[in-house]
């Protein structure tokens, strides 16, 4: 790769938009009480796709009489993947019966939402529903013997593996070394010429380095060239770790392993316009969105101008409002972000046009 490929390379990683897509499908099988199929034999579904992304083809993959000996009086559904090479999701999905009122019954969401690849390829539920509840007639769960099955699913394709890695990351041997040489000239602080004071924490930089990386920083800089102190800036609304996690990528471009500082690390991404170390935040928040934590990161898509973070919350309350809206959390919400309830209205509205 040469340089200019490489630098457009990083223009594009900069200005990356994250996108949440969303597919679906109702199928119908008629006669399912005749199914031919044995256990461990199954029905594929015509395949179906998002209208926004070609890179993905989905299938649901139905077993009528389980997809083993020991779930053989229910049957085991899933959702399979289908792609021509390596492909990083978070993912929401859930299946369902429509009944023969047309309402959805037996939901079941897929909890899965970690990145995979093509050699993971199907997820769903070895005993989505019992047989001999399908084959009641008073269950009203199917009309002349026909069953007709939903699955709903969004997703975002992910540019940061789990190590912290970028998915494209084809840099040649020399600019590999890069990251390297400038991790030791910031741990030895050579020449360095300006101080970050984080508490009782300090942390010795280069101006040249901090303005060329972040916009933010240079006009910090430059208002302080004539002030008092012109050579420490002092940062006092994030944790000392977070700072120097922060000073390490802007120095190396190795994103920070998250774990405990996510919403740290997608509020400094924020403020200093570091746009990969607050994407690679919002990637970790999606995976970790749960119904105990969706509420909170809600919240902090708002203060923090994440718009596909917020989307994907939003998303995520839709599918899983039946425990959401009886949380403490959402109640808070209610009296606190009413804005963001508005928001959640007129997001649920759309969606269920």
């Amino acid at each position: 790769m040469t340089s200019n490929e490489s630098s457009s390379k990083s223009k594009d990683l900069l200005n990356y938009k994250k996108r949440i897509h969303e597919a679906s499908i109702i199928w119908t099988i008629d006669k399912f009480s005749v199914c031919k199929e044995k256990t461990g034999q199954c029905k594929i579904s015509p395949p179906f796709k998002s209208h926004t992304d070609d890179k993905l083809k989905l299938f649901v993959v139905l077993y009528p009489k389980g997809d083993e000996d020991i779930n053989k009086d229910y049957i085991s559904i899933y959702l399979n993947f289908e792609c021509s090479y390596d492909l990083y999701l978070t993912f929401e999905s859930k299946f369902f019966v429509i009944n023969s009122e047309g309402k959805k019954k037996g939901v079941n969401i897929v909890e899965n939402r970690r990145k995979y690849n093509h050699s993971l390829q199907m997820h769903g539920h070895s005993q989505f529903f019992e047989r001999r509840s399908l084959f009641n007639r008073f269950s009203g769960l199917m009309a002349n013997d026909t069953l007709i099955i939903g699955c709903e699913i969004f997703y975002s394709h992910n540019i940061i593996r789990t190590d912290g890695t970028l998915m494209d990351n084809n840099v040649n041997e020399p600019l590999n070394t890069l990251p390297n040489d400038f991790c030791s000239l910031l741990k030895s602080s050579n020449f360095s010429d300006c101080v970050i004071k984080v508490k009782d924490s300090e942390i010795y930089v280069h101006k040249c380095v901090l303005a060329d990386r972040s916009e933010v920083f240079n006009s910090i800089l430059i208002d302080k060239q004539n002030g008092y102190s012109p050579n420490i800036i002092e940062i006092n609304d994030f944790s000392p770790k977070a700072v120097k996690e922060m000073v390490n990528y802007l120095y190396t471009g190795k994103l920070p392993k998250m774990d405990d500082i996510t919403c740290e690390m997608l509020a400094i991404g924020d403020k200093y316009k570091l746009n990969l170390l607050k994407l690679a935040a919002e990637e970790k928040l999606m995976i970790d969105t749960e119904v105990d934590t969706v509420c909170d990161y809600l919240i902090k898509s708002e203060l923090h101008s994440s718009e596909i973070l917020q989307e994907w919350c939003l998303r995520f309350i839709c599918m899983h409002a039946e425990f959401v809206v009886k949380s403490v959390a959402w109640k808070n919400i209610i009296v606190d972000y009413a804005l963001l309830v508005a928001k959640f209205f007129n997001f649920f509205a759309s969606m269920n046009n």
